[in-house]
């Protein structure tokens, strides 16, 4: 599903990203990828199924939703001001005007769904519903097996 949802937030940002922000054009495939990146690094730090079911939902965020739409906007930001390049204040607001749409764009898809969930990381995110395996240890590995 996030593959699917990159291009649509690509054809919708990147007006305002080389227009607005002043961007490249050349690299507005690696600020759109990175965001699609910081996405699954935030569901898989800690993983919290209903953190993400209300954040990729019509609600209003709740404190978990929060906090993982903040993860995603950490991470998000490490790629901008590292492999990007860009400065700090250039990131946040690229950060700024990112995130919001994406956000929308994947609660329009996952709509607190958490079938529809499962599809967004593609075929890992099923393991993200029960507890992701690795994360702890061989008792997810049991779970899986069941």
């Amino acid at each position: 599903m996030l593959d699917q949802i990159i291009p649509q937030l690509k054809a919708k940002l990147q007006g305002d990203l080389t227009g607005k922000l002043g961007v490249d054009p050349a690299k507005v495939d690696g600020i759109v990828n990175a965001a699609g990146d910081s996405v699954k690094e935030g569901m898989g730090q800690g993983f919290d199924l209903s953190a993400a079911l209300n954040l990729f939902s019509k609600d209003a965020n709740d404190a978990g939703g929060s906090a993982l739409l903040g993860r995603m906007g950490q991470s998000f930001l490490g790629k901008l001001t590292g492999p990007l390049g860009f400065d700090a204040a250039k990131a946040g607001s690229i950060k700024d005007l990112v995130m919001p749409v994406l956000t929308q764009l994947l609660s329009e898809k996952v709509g607190g769904n958490k079938d529809l969930l499962s599809g967004l990381l593609g075929g890992g995110g099923k393991d993200l519903l029960i507890g992701a395996p690795g994360k702890l240890g061989g008792l997810c590995k049991l779970v899986v097996k069941i």
